[in-house]
């Protein structure tokens, strides 16, 4: 790892990963829905060799070997690598045995050249400093197989960080809290967690750099799950909802630019190693 860049791995604890995103499915023992997506954007094959740099708890490794991969989790906290092979354990025999678990460094990783289909990297990039992300995505490259895909989720979308959501969303949701007795999100606009780990937050622009540089030939996009209107019961609620989201998010133009590099929080890309 390079040195004197690094976000202390002690902040990657059993309490941290006990309250991020998707906590809530995979104490459940269900796959949350950005992971399913995250393999539907890689195009998943089964009988695939897989790396899932940043595993965490274990989620995705588990939906992608469920889906038919070989999967090799790897993670630089000690914490999640431990949560992580404790679920393995728990698995029925032909899921865990398409499983390893791995601590590992992004940066310098501990496998020959061209020994993978496809790498998946979601919600690891903006805890990377800039020159530990350029070379995380050097070696995705030397490690993956000719026309193999670097699949690449982030959060926040530094944009909806710096405008959307402070000059536009939180007062909006202030207000209806306040007139409607609503609970709608009024958070900081970084909490104190990510202020520690989210050292290299992008813009749909700005990683688009990092792929470039490792000589990937890139596809993104913004995610609107974030912004279109949230499946509730009632034809009240669904109303209530949709006019949540034009009030606070523009919905519908909030799908497209350039509205959407302020309202979508979600940054998707697919590099391709082409040769």
């Amino acid at each position: 790892m390079s040195e004197n860049l690094n976000v202390d791995s002690k902040l990657y604890d059993k309490a941290y990963f006990e309250q991020t995103d998707g906590a809530n499915y995979f104490y459940k023992g269900e796959i949350a829905p950005k992971f399913l997506r995250a393999i539907k954007a890689g195009a998943l094959k089964e009988g695939q060799k897989v790396l899932d740099i940043g595993c965490g708890r274990g989620d995705l490794t588990i939906a992608l070997a469920k889906s038919g991969a070989n999967v090799v989790g790897v993670d630089y906290s000690k914490d999640a690598v431990e949560i992580a092979r404790e679920t393995m354990n728990k698995l029925e025999e032909g899921i865990s045995s398409r499983i390893s678990i791995v601590q590992s460094d992004a940066t310098a990783l501990d496998f020959p050249d061209e020994q993978f289909d496809s790498i998946y990297m979601l919600d690891i990039v903006e805890h990377l400093y800039p020159q530990q992300l350029f070379e995380c995505f050097a070696e995705c490259f030397r490690v993956l197989k000719p026309n193999g895909s670097l699949i690449v989720h982030t959060s926040p979308n530094r944009w909806y960080n710096d405008f959307g959501y402070p000059l536009w969303e939180r007062p909006i949701n202030i207000a209806a809290n306040a007139l409607f007795r609503q609970n709608l999100l009024t958070r900081p606009i970084r909490t104190e967690t990510d202020l520690k780990v989210h050292i290299n937050e992008q813009t749909i622009i700005s990683l688009k750099k990092y792929f470039k540089k490792a000589d990937f030939k890139v596809k993104m996009w913004l995610g609107s799950e974030y912004v279109i209107p949230a499946q509730k019961d009632s034809a009240a609620m669904k109303m209530l909802e949709t006019a949540r989201q034009i009030l606070c998010h523009a919905y519908p133009l909030s799908l497209f630019p350039p509205f959407n590099y302020l309202f979508s929080n979600d940054i998707w890309a697919v590099g391709r190693k082409t040769v």
